[in-house]
């Protein structure tokens, strides 16, 4: 019997709704990795997103000010602050109370899923998924 490998997946945890109105989605990338941030934000603009990428949570709290994002697609494994500690800051501060927060990570979700849930994730892509499965995600997010 051979065993399938299991394709990467992408799953929402929660029903949260972000209204964008007529404006654009604008959807920051954190992650410590450059080429892996720079890459994924290229990806979202091509599709006519306005994505800007941070390698770091703290660089992501800087992002916010004057730069609002329907939608923060995080990194778990960072240095300093990791995703959870960088989710449960976002969720407290208004800007981005209301926003999207997707875990993006190699970590399996059965491990995410508890501790994410409790830092105000509303949503899970791992990576090896194209783009394009992290953007319909996010479609079940923003309207």
């Amino acid at each position: 019997m051979h065993s399938v490998p299991q394709t990467p997946k992408c799953a929402l945890w929660t029903d949260r709704s972000v209204d964008v109105h007529l404006q654009g989605w604008r959807i920051l990338v954190v992650d410590d990795n450059e080429a892996s941030a720079e890459a994924l934000a290229m990806a979202l603009a091509s599709d006519g997103i306005d994505a800007r990428y941070v390698l770091s949570g703290v660089d992501a709290l800087h992002a916010i000010d004057g730069w609002v994002p329907h939608v923060v697609v995080l990194d778990i494994s960072m240095p300093e602050h990791d995703g959870f500690a960088t989710a449960r800051v976002l969720r407290r501060i208004a800007p981005t109370r209301n926003a999207g927060i997707i875990a993006f990570t190699a970590l399996g979700e059965d491990y995410v899923r508890a501790q994410g849930m409790r830092s105000g994730f509303d949503g899970y892509c791992q990576k090896g998924n194209t783009p394009r499965d992290l953007v319909r995600l996010i479609s079940r997010i923003v309207h």
